[in-house]
């Protein structure tokens, strides 16, 4: 197992595909070689440079995001083998935060031989690790399995590494000690799910572990500000001698003041407060959800329709459900629309209202509307705004040195830039670190 960590900018696609090249040079032409990633961007972006050396992508290197591989590759062929069970297809609709909502969706979705993504690592390590309560005929199938996927798999490289969880670490080093060769690529200062998973590999396999240094996004004197965060191996240095790091205090200039004044790539925020309105549009797949949680109600009431009739209802009266809730911003208004036409009891009511996400703040004036950190890891732009808050504040003027996801966010938030850093300093920050503290940590830097 070799495990790359690579920060921000440091080129990881280009390193990644120039990996794969060697690999495909190396391993006997009939043997695969899969590439995943976490994100569909991450996956085209290496698609792209394999295209530039290949033109057209060799049948053997498969690119694809890591829980399409792990159902195609893994759970597809083999899970009916071990546990008779076969899925027909993947759901990726947007989960209830309500822990009971959420199972019981996902229940429903199993119950209909279809598998939510969320719970794909989990299904793929039962078949490659183990499963509580595994009969004897299992274990020796699952060998079986291991041994037959090792026949024809030369290699597996996967990129974002830091985004894996629990499942996919015990998926991961199962895949080594079956003999796989494995490429790992990732930066663990940029796990924003406070998995740690990453970290657990560096510990466990430290001899394998490589540190690449270079950025080429941002320039030296961002690293500057970002390296304080980091540990020694992991610090960061560009050629990029110039680039601009400015510093507004809410007290001074308003923030829709600064916006006008500055066209600014990406504006972000830790997380959505007061005015700073984080709703991200792309991510928001709440008709996909609603029609998910329609179809077994429509196929209860309608038992001898067409199954495409039903999907095809399911899809229309959640367009029309939506509309309704967001000219009026009433949930039950929505709800009412379905109960003209279709019978609905109290059981499936909760948990068809509990799709709808509350959008009452995108109807609201004077809202500064910002992308949160999350959101825009992945994302660089000439000009950065970053709204600092006091959760972030604490890290970044060492209140707080603990590495954790949200010292994790304030590194990601520094290092987006490719020229100009502006950070605005919210109110609540200087109140909390006067303003005179404030202006003697950035001295050197602006």
């Amino acid at each position: 197992m070799e495990i790359n960590i690579a920060g921000a900018g440091a080129g990881k696609t280009t390193k990644m595909s120039d990996k794969i090249i060697f690999l495909r040079n190396q391993i006997d032409e009939e043997n695969k070689i899969y590439c995943v990633a976490f994100t569909n961007s991450a996956v085209d972006c290496i698609r792209k440079k394999l295209c530039e050396h290949y033109v057209q992508i060799p049948e053997s290197i498969i690119v694809s995001t890591i829980h399409s591989f792990l159902y195609k590759e893994i759970i597809k062929p083999y899970y009916h083998l071990l546990y008779e069970k076969r899925y027909e297809k993947i759901s990726v609709a947007k989960l209830p935060q309500d822990a009971k909502y959420r199972n019981a969706k996902i229940k429903r979705l199993d119950d209909m031989n279809v598998l939510h993504q969320t719970v794909i690592p989990e299904h793929a390590k039962w078949i490659l690790c183990k499963k509580s309560k595994d009969t004897k005929s299992i274990k020796e199938g699952r060998m079986i399995i291991k041994n037959a996927f090792s026949k024809y798999c030369g290699a597996i490289c996967v990129d974002e590494v830091q985004d894996i969880d629990k499942h996919m670490q015990e998926i991961i080093e199962e895949l080594s000690r079956m003999g796989i060769p494995l490429t790992l690529m990732g930066d663990p200062k940029q796990d924003l799910k406070g998995f740690n998973c990453l970290r657990n590999l560096m510990e466990t396999y430290e001899q394998n572990v490589r540190y690449i240094s270079e950025c080429y996004r941002c320039p030296q004197l961002h690293l500057q500000l970002s390296n304080h965060l980091v540990d020694e191996n992991e610090k960061q240095k560009s050629e990029k001698e110039y680039g601009q790091l400015s510093v507004y205090f809410e007290s001074e200039i308003d923030c829709h003041t600064l916006i006008e004044n500055n066209k600014y790539d990406l504006m972000y925020i830790s997380k959505k407060q007061g005015i700073y309105e984080t709703h991200d549009y792309q991510k928001n797949n709440m008709r996909d959800n609603l029609a998910e949680e329609l179809e077994p109600l429509l196929l209860e009431n309608h038992p001898n329709k067409d199954i495409m009739a039903v999907k095809k209802a399911a899809y229309y009266y959640a367009r029309k459900m939506l509309e309704k809730y967001r000219n009026t911003g009433k949930k039950s208004d929505a709800m009412a629309l379905l109960g003209k036409y279709e019978k609905i009891d109290s059981r499936r009511y909760g948990i068809i209202i509990n799709v709808f996400e509350d959008e009452s703040a995108l109807k609201q004036t004077g809202k500064i509307y910002v992308k949160s950190i999350d959101y825009i890891k992945g994302m660089e732009g000439e000009k950065c705004l970053f709204i600092l808050t006091n959760d972030l504040a604490e890290y970044l003027f060492n209140d707080d040195t603990e590495t954790n996801k949200t010292k994790n966010k304030l590194y990601v938030a520094l290092t987006r830039s490719l020229n100009e850093l502006s950070i605005y300093i919210l109110n609540e920050v200087e109140n909390k670190y006067t303003k005179s503290k404030i202006m003697e940590f950035f001295e050197g830097y602006i």
